[in-house]
């Protein structure tokens, strides 16, 4: 008997595991973000892309990462000289920055890799340079997200918000903040005894 119930829980669990991994391929596209499928769609691009070409994407792609780190310093500059600094904002695009500045060393380093091994025609270590760059440019591409998440909205919001209320037309008016308060009735209590 507790064999068999053993034999039953791990043929269950071997069923429940074959449902997920069925369910989460499903999901899978549904589910990825759109850098997730720009990372899925260079990684199928990669096999049809000369090493040239690779070559060339990794030229543009570091054209773009810089411009990246110049628009956080930009933030960051901007920040600093405000009439009224606030450091959390300071401090959130200073810890970004040195991200942004890490990542880019990482691309760099990379990029001369995948220039090395196309010049030893070397093709598992040029396709791994190769995803390697592809994760390390979507990386510095989530990290703009979060710069601009630094700055908070103030880069959102053009002017002070408006606001506009709308009163539906079939209730009664009645204006809660005008509420006729009568004055409290205060009864004096009866004497507890009859002499004062």
């Amino acid at each position: 008997m507790r064999i068999a119930s053993k034999g039953w829980v791990v043929s269950a669990i071997g069923v429940a595991f074959a449902i997920g991994v069925t369910a989460a391929a499903q999901e899978g596209p549904a589910a990825r973000a759109s850098g997730e499928d720009d990372l899925a769609l260079a990684f199928e691009q990669e096999a049809g892309l000369t090493p040239q070409e690779q070559l060339g994407w990794a030229d543009e792609k570091y054209t773009t990462v810089v411009q990246t780190r110049e628009y956080a310093a930009r933030l960051l500059a901007a920040a600093r000289q405000a009439d009224r600094p606030d450091i959390v904002k300071i401090n959130c695009l200073n810890n970004k920055l040195m991200e942004i500045n890490a990542q880019i060393q990482s691309f760099e380093d990379r990029r001369n890799s995948l220039r090395e091994a196309v010049r030893l025609n070397d093709n598992d270590r040029r396709m791994h340079e190769y995803r390697v760059l592809v994760v390390v440019y979507q990386k510095v591409q989530s990290l703009r997200m979060e710069v601009e998440a630094c700055i908070g909205e103030e880069m959102g919001y053009v002017g002070a918000p408006a606001v506009t209320v709308w009163q539906d037309p079939s209730l009664t008016p009645f204006d809660f903040t005008t509420v006729d308060v009568p004055e409290p009735f205060l009864d004096r209590p009866p004497h507890a005894s009859g002499f004062y």
